[in-house]
């Protein structure tokens, strides 16, 4: 489990407990709504918000005398000058405490991107599987249902209480189960200490570097393209109204 997995089960109870009354697309701008109010709150509570208000202030002052100005050029520089600095004054005073109001963000950024994100396959399904770099002393444990293709796998997805492994040398490089899912599964990289992959690791020692897995992905939205149906772009787009409309509701500069 990575550092910012740590939240990761007390987060899935309270989806859980939210799933028997709420769907999934509901419940998934709930979590952006819930990140959102939370970082508002963050911010304003480690923000100075009397400074930037005052700033604010003088900058309107100086915008509004920099539109009244009816004099030569040389006598407005100052005047633009004076208000970009007044604008950098507020950036430095707000940079540092909208950085600081995401890193608890990100725990459940991190745990919404491996919960929302791929659809258990039905048992039976056909599934592809690539292994990089592919080698032919790769087999499938007893039982499960292969056909070799170019670059890889056509596999049949196990039943819920069954456990299929991708095998190298009588050592199981990989477990593919419907407990655990993941699109790549890969040797573990110096990041993970940080977001760990639910389906586990790949042998260090393992011939195979990553395998991926075209596992089907959760769809929200029947328009757009890609990247755009999935449940993260659901997430961020009511994370991002959220946090507009609790900044104006708490009055946050």
């Amino acid at each position: 489990m990575g550092l910012f997995d740590l939240p990761a089960p007390l987060l899935a109870a309270a989806d859980q407990v939210l799933a028997s009354v709420l769907p999934v697309s509901v419940r998934l701008v709930l979590w952006g709504i819930l990140c959102g109010w939370l970082t508002m709150l963050i911010y304003r509570r480690l923000s100075n918000q009397d400074s930037i208000s005052e700033l604010k202030s003088r900058q309107k002052e100086q915008q509004e005398a920099i539109s009244r100005f009816d004099g030569d050029f040389s006598e407005l520089m100052p005047l633009i000058r004076q208000t970009f600095s007044l604008g950098f004054r507020q950036l430095g005073l707000s940079i540092g405490p909208a950085l600081l109001a995401t890193i608890p963000i990100l725990f459940i950024v991190a745990w919404v991107a491996t919960a929302f994100i791929y659809v258990s396959p039905e048992p039976g399904a056909e599934i592809n599987v690539e292994a990089d770099p592919t080698t032919g002393q790769l087999t499938w444990s007893d039982g499960a249902q292969a056909t070799t293709l170019e670059t890889g796998w056509k596999i049949t997805w196990p039943t819920d209480d069954e456990t299929i492994s991708l095998v190298f040398d009588s050592e199981t490089q990989l477990d593919l189960s419907s407990e655990e899912l993941h699109g790549v599964i890969h040797k573990r990289k110096w990041w993970n200490w940080l977001l760990a992959n639910p389906a586990g690791y790949i042998p260090d020692d393992s011939q195979v570097d990553d395998v991926t897995i075209e596992l089907p992905t959760m769809q929200f939205l029947s328009f757009g393209p890609g990247w755009m149906r999935g449940s993260l772009f659901v997430f961020f787009s009511a994370f991002l109204m959220a946090s507009v409309a609790f900044k104006f509701l708490l009055k946050i500069d």
